[in-house]
C-alpha cells in the first residue's frame, strides 16, 4: 500500500481505500444537501498522489469559491482543472473558454480532450452535481445516458471517476459503478449527527457497513470503529490550579464545556448507555489521572467490572492493557501513590500484590458511617498532602451492590452533601438507572457518554452541547482523552 493509501485511513473507511488501489474505480457519494458530499470527494482528491491528474467538474462554485471555501483543496487540485460545468458559452473568462459545451456529445468531447491535457497521472474525474449537469444538458433524470458515456470515458483512459447526486435512494447508477456511499445528517435531540453508509464496494468485502465522521474545520474525517488512539510527540500542559479557582480536566474540550473545568462543592453526573460498558474508562481514567498530576486527590469507588488495579493502570479492554501501563512514567506513578485512592466494598477480595496507590474499604451496613469515616479518612490526606480540595467519583452499580437498591439516590445524595461541605468534587457514573436519570436537577452539570455505531459519543445535558466522539492521544508518561465534535 502506498504512503496516500496509509493517510488515507485516518480520514475515509477502509473499504473505500482498498477500492481505491484498483486501476479504475468508480464511485457514487449521494446524499441531500448539506451532508459533506463535495468535501468528502475532495478529501479523496486531497490523499490521492501530488501528480494525480484530477479533472474537477463544477455545477456549484467557480475555482475562487471553491478555493475560499476549501483552501487545503489547491494542493490536489490545479485551477486550471476546475471547470465550470454549467453551461455558458458568453464568459469572458480564458477559464472558461477551454471548456465550452452546448448539448451533451460537446459536453463529452470538452471532457475527454481535458482529461487527455492535463498532466500528472491516474487520472480521476469528479462530477459535482450529476443532477445540475444533467438539468443544464436537459437530459431527463431517469435517463442515464450521459453516466454511461462517462463511465466509457474513464475506462477509455484508465481513470477514476466520482459522482456527486442529491439522490438519497437507489437508482440505476448505483448498478453501473464499482462503489455507492451515501452521506446523512441527523438532529438527535437538538444535536447534529453525521453518518456514512457504505451500500456496495464491488469484489470487496463491507467490514462496517455505517461510519460515524465529522466536517469539522472544513475536512471529512471519518471515526473508525472503537477508540481512536493516537501516538503524539506533544507536550501535554500540567495546568494550573488557584485557591477559589476551578479545577481544570486538562481535557480542553471539557473544560471549554465546563467554563474553565469543574467547580469545587459541584455535583456531576455522567450517564453511560447500555452498549458502552467499561468503554467510558476512555474519559475517566485520563481524567482521573490529569487531577491527580496536579496535586487534587481523587477517591474512586469503580464500576463493579473493575477491579482496583485496573483503574489507572488499564484500559478497558485487553488489548490496550500494556498501552496504558506504558504509558505512566515514574513520576506519575509517584503521583498515583500520593493523591490516588481507590474504594471498594469491605467484600472485595484484594489481589496479593501491593498496590501503586491506596484503597480504602466500605462496610456496607450504614451508609451513614461509612460517609463520616469516609470522612475522616479524606481529611487527613486532604492534611497530608495539603490540598484544599478532591474529587471522589463514583459508579452507581457498585453503590447499589455495596447498599441494595432501596434507597440509592438518597444514599448519594447524603454523600454528595457531606462531600460538598469538605469543598469537594463529585462524579457520579450511573449505569442503567432510571429513576437516578429522573434527579438531573441534583447535578450542576449531566453528561451522557453512548455508543453510537461503535465509537464512544460524549454529549452534554446540562449544559447543551454538541455530540463528540472520543479518542486519545498517549504520549510517553500521559495519556489525554480527545473530544472530537462532529460538525
Amino acid at each position: 500500500m502506498g504512503v496516500w493509501l496509509e493517510i488515507l485511513t485516518l480520514n475515509v473507511p477502509q473499504e473505500i481505500v482498498h477500492a481505491l488501489e484498483s486501476r479504475t474505480f468508480s464511485l457514487h457519494i449521494k446524499g441531500s444537501a448539506g451532508t459533506g458530499k463535495t468535501t468528502m470527494a475532495l478529501e479523496l482528491m486531497k490523499l490521492f498522489p501530488e501528480n494525480c491528474r484530477a479533472v474537477y467538474l463544477s455545477t456549484r462554485v467557480s475555482p475562487e469559491r471553491l478555493y475560499e471555501q476549501f483552501p487545503w483543496s489547491k494542493s490536489c487540485i490545479h485551477q486550471e482543472n476546475v471547470l465550470d460545468a454549467n453551461a455558458n458559452l458568453y464568459s469572458d473568462t480564458k477559464q472558461e473558454a477551454l471548456f465550452e459545451y452546448v448539448d451533451k456529445p460537446s459536453f463529452l468531447r470538452s471532457l475527454y480532450s481535458k482529461v487527455m491535457d492535463s498532466t500528472g497521472e491516474k487520472p480521476t474525474i469528479i462530477v459535482d452535481s450529476l443532477d445540475a449537469l444533467k438539468s443544464n444538458l436537459k437530459i431527463p433524470c431517469d435517463e442515464f445516458s450521459m453516466e454511461s458515456d462517462i463511465l466509457e470515458i474513464s475506462n477509455r483512459l484508465n481513470a477514476k471517476v466520482l459522482f456527486i447526486s442529491e439522490l438519497s435512494g437507489e437508482s440505476k447508477l448505483d448498478y453501473l459503478v464499482d462503489g455507492v456511499v451515501r452521506l446523512e445528517k441527523e438532529i438527535v435531540g437538538g444535536r447534529l449527527l453525521r453518518k456514512l453508509y457504505i451500500e456496495k464496494v464491488r469484489g470487496k468485502r463491507i467490514e462496517n457497513p455505517m461510519y460515524l465522521f465529522t466536517l469539522k474545520d472544513g475536512r471529512f474525517t471519518c471515526f473508525e470503529k472503537g477508540i481512536q488512539i493516537n501516538f503524539t510527540n506533544q507536550k501535554f500542559s500540567k495546568g494550573e490550579k488557584e485557591k477559589g479557582k476551578k479545577i481544570p480536566s486538562l481535557i480542553s474540550e471539557l473544560d471549554n464545556i465546563l467554563g474553565g473545568g469543574f467547580e469545587r462543592g459541584t455535583f456531576n453526573i455522567f450517564d453511560i448507555g447500555d452498549k458502552v460498558g467499561l468503554n467510558h474508562a476512555y474519559v475517566c481514567v485520563p481524567m482521573f489521572l490529569n487531577l491527580v498530576i496536579q496535586g487534587i486527590p481523587v477517591f474512586s469507588i469503580p464500576s463493579k467490572g473493575i477491579f482496583s488495579t485496573d483503574v489507572v493502570k488499564r484500559g478497558p479492554s485487553i488489548s490496550l492493557s500494556e498501552t496504558f501501563i506504558s504509558s505512566l512514567d515514574e513520576g506519575t506513578l509517584k503521583y498515583l501513590s500520593k493523591y490516588f485512592c481507590v474504594i471498594l466494598p469491605s467484600s472485595h477480595t484484594t489481589p496479593n500484590k501491593i498496590e501503586m496507590y491506596r484503597t480504602y474499604f466500605l462496610e456496607g451496613k450504614d451508609y451513614k458511617e461509612d460517609i463520616n469515616n469516609f470522612i475522616d479518612f479524606a481529611s487527613k490526606i486532604l492534611d497530608e498532602v495539603q490540598a484544599d480540595t478532591l474529587l471522589v467519583t463514583m459508579a452507581s452499580d457498585t453503590m447499589e451492590y455495596i447498599y441494595g437498591t432501596n434507597g440509592l439516590l438518597k444514599i448519594i445524595q447524603t454523600w454528595m452533601d457531606r462531600i460538598k461541605q469538605i469543598n469537594g468534587i463529585m462524579a457520579l457514573f450511573q449505569f442503567g438507572h432510571e429513576t437516578l436519570r429522573l434527579q438531573t436537577h441534583l447535578a450542576s452539570n449531566y453528561f451522557r457518554i453512548e455508543n453510537i455505531g461503535g465509537n464512544i459519543v460524549f454529549y452534554g445535558e446540562i449544559p447543551k452541547t454538541k455530540m463528540y466522539v472520543a479518542a486519545l492521544d498517549i504520549l510517553k508518561g500521559h495519556i489525554q482523552t480527545r473530544l472530537v465534535p462532529i460538525e
